[in-house]
């Protein structure tokens, strides 16, 4: 059965929340409204006038049904469209509906062009793994090296009439890393449908906004430091009609003869991705991209992530290291001629034990 829902909404002076510094200025309260979904707390804040609960319950609806689609997780639901398709002998043509298949399209491209570092045939050592469902050991080496051998997107098929095909016999798909990015897609979309003109979603850890502010200045979105607490900050997105999501081992983990293994598994080793990177934040046009990337890019490492990210149109990043360094994109390089109210989308450092370094500084070690 599906997790329980809790859904409840609050009238706010001032917004607060895990990833956002700084309540916006305005005339009128912002509704703010949480549900439990996605195996997350959700948050939806509109600051525009004239808007309830009908509209928000709409884009819970939608969320729930996202979830209930592409799920795997099988303490939570019996079954699901993607639950079906794991369990599909090899090489049955499984139908999905059109959301499945949108999601799989996307996942199966960020395959291809990270060359596996994101496989979305990731499923056999996830649930080995069980990682945030349960999982507090490490998988005997057999058993890892068995289920990394049934993961390769090549093995998948997406098919012209909407099904979807596994070649191998234990081989299974898994979304976690792309559909909460596409979940907050549609919940824009319905947002903006309904003339929303100043939002902000957080979608536990996926923030998206739309539009700026209420007085017109950027949304400053907070990102986490990697190592502390949640309400402390290395520095703020200040960004418009922008998703920036952020991707790191501090989320869900266990610690093993004092070896902390956490979510982001490399599906390559098999085991949780190790390479320097501590953290990885993407700023986008699109939840899904930014989603997508940010996982991909952790596993990636330094290098081939920014090589990556500045092939992308319309994509920036920050990266955070071991040694506490932080390597940003062009794109969010802050610009001493803009003005302070500007909407154009740049990093600002606001954590003194960091220091914000050239990629050329890594390249040419």
């Amino acid at each position: 059965m599906p997790p329980m829902m809790r859904r409840f909404a609050v009238l706010l002076p001032g917004l607060l929340l895990v990833l956002l510094l700084a309540a916006c200025t305005q005339s009128t309260e912002p509704l703010v409204v949480e549900d439990y979904l996605l195996g997350t707390v959700i948050r939806i804040s509109i600051h525009d006038d004239g808007y309830d609960t009908s509209l928000t319950d709409r884009v819970f609806e939608r969320v729930a049904t996202i979830e209930r689609r592409m799920s795997t997780s099988e303490d939570d639901y019996d079954d699901t469209e993607l639950l079906t398709v794991n369990r599909a002998p090899a090489g049955t043509a499984t139908p999905v509906s059109a959301d499945t298949f949108e999601v799989l399209s996307a996942a199966l491209d960020y395959s291809r062009v990270s060359d596996g570092a994101f496989d979305v045939t990731i499923w056999p050592l996830v649930k080995l793994w069980g990682i945030g469902s349960g999982g507090e050991t490490v998988p005997p080496e057999g058993e890892i090296t068995a289920a990394r051998e049934l993961v390769d997107y090549h093995d998948l098929t997406l098919n012209a009439d909407g099904t979807v095909t596994l070649a191998r016999e234990g081989m299974g798909v898994d979304v976690g890393a792309i559909a909460k990015g596409y979940a907050a897609d549609e919940a824009e979309r319905i947002l903006r449908d309904a003339g929303v003109t100043s939002a902000l979603l957080d979608f536990g850890g996926n923030i998206l906004v739309i539009g700026s502010k209420p007085d017109d200045s950027p949304w400053r979105i907070g990102i986490q430091r990697p190592d502390a607490e949640r309400s402390r900050y290395i520095g703020i997105v200040h960004t418009a009609d922008r998703t920036v999501v952020t991707s790191g081992p501090y989320e869900r983990f266990f610690v093993e003869d004092g070896v902390r293994y956490h979510h982001i598994l490399n599906p390559d080793t098999g085991y949780p991705s190790r390479n320097g990177l501590v953290q990885v934040t993407i700023v986008a046009e699109r939840s899904i991209d930014a989603d997508a990337l940010s996982t991909t890019s952790y596993v990636l490492g330094l290098t081939g992530a920014y090589d990556l990210i500045e092939s992308i149109k319309g994509v920036e990043a920050v990266f955070a290291t071991e040694e506490r360094e932080l390597f940003l994109t062009p794109g969010l390089q802050e610009s001493d001629e803009s003005p302070q109210n500007t909407t154009e989308t740049h990093f600002e450092l606001t954590d003194d034990e960091y220091q914000v370094r050239e990629i050329t500084a890594v390249t040419d070690r």
